[in-house]
């Protein structure tokens, strides 16, 4: 070391230096890691949440922790079987009158009202890790980011080529369709008469979504929500919904 740097004196550190340089070494690093531990909570829960439980408009599902199903509610197209469905499922579904199951496999089982091909008996096979139901049509998303769609395809909301992409999650309304990307934003397709689905789709940083019948919800990584579409009774306010959230659904009209 040269004589000019050992003889520089050392920085004197005021109080005010000393606190935010403890804080900056010891609070802030902590603070970081534990807001990033809550966002992994967050993304988790939100996905988990949406697997497990699934309302229709006059039916019900849920996943059993051996991996079967239980139905309850209208069942006048075999869409709640009071029985529930056996099987080795991961994940539920249910649109107006049709529901889905993912099975551990990557197949999907399909059982309800079946007038579009939302629903075929048989079921779908596939690399699936996710599913969707709406009015009536159906999404899966493949492993490989990909979604593939059937059913009704009136206004564009079923292509039945697909959608290409990078998603990880994906959502169904009425009439509309949604899928996360990996980078945060929300892809839109099908009908848009009430915004709920704006061709640009929504840019953000969002960790889960939701469909209604004609409104979209996000659910943003720092906990509040954003929405989008009809809002007659205030479901999907323009300025969002703030709060430390950790999962989100949107409901649908009694048209079925």
């Amino acid at each position: 070391m040269s004589a000019a740097h050992a003889s520089m004196p050392a920085p004197r550190l005021h109080g005010g230096e000393l606190a935010y340089d403890a804080l900056r070494l010891g609070f802030f690093p902590w603070q970081r890691e534990r807001r990033l531990a809550k966002e992994r909570e967050r993304v988790n829960i939100a996905r988990f949440s949406s697997r497990v439980l699934a309302a229709g408009t006059f039916h019900s599902l849920a996943l059993r922790r051996e991996g079967g199903i239980a139905c309850w509610g209208r069942n006048d197209e075999d869409q709640a079987p009071p029985d529930g469905i056996d099987g080795d499922f991961v994940a539920v579904a249910a649109g107006v009158k049709h529901s889905l199951a993912l099975r551990g496999d990557g197949r999907f089982a399909s059982w309800g009202r079946n007038n579009h091909g939302q629903a075929p008996p048989d079921g779908v096979d596939g690399d699936f890790v996710a599913i969707a139901a709406g009015g009536e049509h159906s999404l899966s998303l493949r492993s490989n980011g990909g979604i593939a769609c059937w059913g009704y395809n009136n206004h564009g909301q079923a292509p039945p080529a697909g959608v290409d992409g990078d998603f990880i999650a994906i959502a169904a309304g009425y009439l509309h369709s949604l899928a996360l990307r990996r980078d945060g934003g929300v892809t839109c397709w099908g009908y848009n008469g009430s915004g709920q689905a704006p061709p640009d789709g929504a840019d953000g940083d969002f960790v889960a979504i939701a469909a209604g019948d004609l409104h979209s919800l996000a659910l943003r990584r720092d906990g509040g929500v954003t929405c989008w579409g009809f809002n007659a009774f205030g479901q999907a306010p323009p300025d969002g919904v703030d709060g430390d959230f950790v999962a989100i659904a949107g409901g649908g009209s009694a048209n079925g």
